[in-house]
């Protein structure tokens, strides 16, 4: 799983690279308990079923993260079972997971959320799945800019983005092939842009230009 995420981790920064100014080191592998969490803008957090329960001292480092303006995307890859029957084994874990950490209180992303334009115009957001439902706070985080300081789903985006040394995708993605890729490319291009820009889409003085391409 730690090879999976820093491949796709690394598959996301070379689109970023390609498409934007944005200048990003190369991606990391970090142990909440032990690393300087602080200095990242963004964490991606893939649930496992049988992912240990972090420590008090990880759980108070990412309090601290969330209330200083880092956004932790979990992705439970569980292609949003839950609500379609059983929990599946990775949401039931994510909940245990996050049980101490301090999270707003969570909401199904809008079509007017500024994730959906912080980059791109975007009206889905999938991964290596498509349909899952994406999460984020219910309501502005006043003290965070604005941004949603968690971003919960499960479309799997990891795999979506996920290349080798070649740079060759390694997982298929389905239903909606290559395209689905991209989209799931720009959903990730979207969510580091969020992170790094905080509300600055959400000003009105973009919104009438914006609804214009919308409508076309």
């Amino acid at each position: 799983m730690d090879r999976l995420c820093l491949a796709g981790l690394r598959g996301l920064s070379a689109r970023l690279a390609e498409r934007s100014t944005a200048e990003l080191a190369e991606p990391m592998l970090v142990d909440p308990e032990r690393d300087p969490v602080l200095f990242f803008p963004l964490l991606y957090w893939r649930i496992t079923a049988t992912q240990p329960q972090p420590s008090e001292q990880a759980v108070e480092k990412l309090n601290a993260y969330m209330a200083k303006g880092g956004v932790i995307l979990f992705d439970t890859g569980d292609e949003g079972q839950a609500g379609a029957g059983p929990d599946t084994a990775e949401l039931e874990r994510l909940r245990r997971l996050v049980a101490g950490l301090t999270l707003p209180p969570l909401a199904p992303m809008g079509p007017d959320h500024v994730l959906t334009r912080s980059f791109y115009l975007l009206k889905s957001v999938p991964g290596r799945w498509d349909g899952a439902t994406l999460w984020v706070s219910q309501g502005a985080e006043a003290g965070n800019d604005g941004v949603s300081p968690v971003v919960l789903g499960g479309n799997d985006w990891m795999a979506a983005w996920a290349v080798d040394e070649r740079g060759r995708p390694l997982h298929a993605v389905v239903p909606g092939g290559e395209r689905q890729r991209e989209m799931a490319y720009r959903f990730g291009v979207n969510l580091v842009m969020y992170a790094l820009t905080g509300n600055y889409k959400a000003d009105q003085v973009h919104l009438p230009a914006i609804m214009d391409r919308l409508k076309r």
